[in-house]
């Protein structure tokens, strides 16, 4: 229980920030944010913020580890300035120029040159894993290889990818090596394959792809979420019209609206998930038969299949039923649904 108890107690932490700041809270990891124009004026809301958060924890038995907490100025100013200077129980923080934060290394300017280079390094020595697995003479077939090293490599692409998406495309081409060099391995495929054969053979898409498809996929689950913190940073970006003409990277909202557009793909149509008023406690619980699941399907005869279900069915006589099926051709995906209440109006949707 402590864990729980712990979480529940913590959270109660984001109501002692003053307004005007922005925290982020994910069980233990905390972080404070103020946004100013001048840095002074930054500097003296943050102490009033961290002195307000120093006295929640005092009243409620939390204790911050000073070596542990570090502070950050993100700037894109090149000409010389103090740093702030921020105290924590009389203790000045910290002031460093790049911290991890729930995995992702930040820098001062947002460039995340450090993550991604961090990131390769860790990515090269799971590779030398799939390097060892891959023997020529006794290691595993292609299957397992690429599972392998989606296991073990991509998902380390794949994690943060829709925060630190925002580098620059020279950045971001240092990790394009490690995701053709592991299906290479995966793969046995000479060093002079060609790349796009490399993605035919393994299904694999280009990092840059898969990280688009990953913003949209995340944006699309977003949009079905409007108490979600996140949501008017993507949907109601501040100051859009300052990226406009400019060169700086705009925010995650106005980047993926193109794709969106590109797509083809809606998101005014995209329903908010409803949480059922009945909580899940007090439902009981469903009654299922299983007793066709005891017949192999390559084996069974369609009659014997047939006469267990009427079977099941006699049993079931004042019960309404509904039959439901999928069915892909080519590129496309639809699904029906037929009633015995209603036979003769059946429903049908593509997906």
């Amino acid at each position: 229980m402590s864990p729980v108890l712990f979480s529940l107690k913590i959270n109660n932490i984001v109501k002692s920030v003053l307004k005007g700041s922005e925290a982020s809270l994910f069980v233990d990891d905390f972080a404070l944010c103020i946004r100013a124009k001048f840095l002074p004026h930054a500097q003296r809301l943050m102490q009033l913020c961290v002195n307000s958060v120093q006295d929640w924890i005092s009243n409620n038995g939390f204790k911050f580890s000073t070596s542990k907490t570090v502070c950050m100025h993100f700037c894109n100013q090149r000409k010389h300035f103090a740093e702030p200077s921020i105290l924590l129980d009389k203790t000045p923080i910290k002031v460093v120029t790049e911290a991890k934060f729930l995995g992702v290394i930040f820098d001062r300017t947002l460039s995340y040159s450090s993550h991604v280079n961090y990131l390769k390094t860790n990515c090269l020595k799971a590779l030398d894993i799939l390097k060892v697995v891959g023997h020529t003479d006794w290691g595993a077939d292609q299957k397992t290889l690429l599972c392998l090293y989606r296991a073990l490599v991509r998902s380390k692409l794949d994690y943060g990818c829709i925060v630190y998406g925002a580098a620059s495309n020279n950045i971001l081409k240092k990790l394009d090596p490690i995701h053709h060099q592991g299906l290479r391995i995966a793969l046995g495929a000479f060093r002079t394959s060609p790349v796009t054969s490399l993605y035919a053979k393994a299904q694999e898409m280009s990092l840059k792809n898969r990280r688009k498809k990953l913003s949209m996929n995340y944006v699309l689950k977003l949009k079905t979420c409007p108490d979600n913190p996140a949501y008017s940073c993507v949907f109601e970006p501040p100051n859009s019209k300052l990226f406009e003409k400019s060169r700086l990277t705009p925010p995650l909202g106005l980047r993926i609206l193109p794709l969106f557009e590109d797509s083809k793909i809606d998101l005014d149509v995209v329903d908010d998930t409803t949480v059922s008023d009945t909580p899940p406690w007090s439902q009981s619980e469903p009654q299922i038969c299983l007793s066709l699941t005891k017949y192999k399907k390559d084996t069974t005869n369609p009659e014997v299949y047939k006469q267990a279900f009427l079977e099941i069915t006699s049993r079931h006589q004042n019960y309404v039923q509904i039959f439901t099926d999928g069915s892909k051709v080519d590129e496309k995906v639809a699904a029906a649904a037929v009633s015995s209440a209603a036979p003769n109006s059946p429903f049908s949707c593509r997906l």
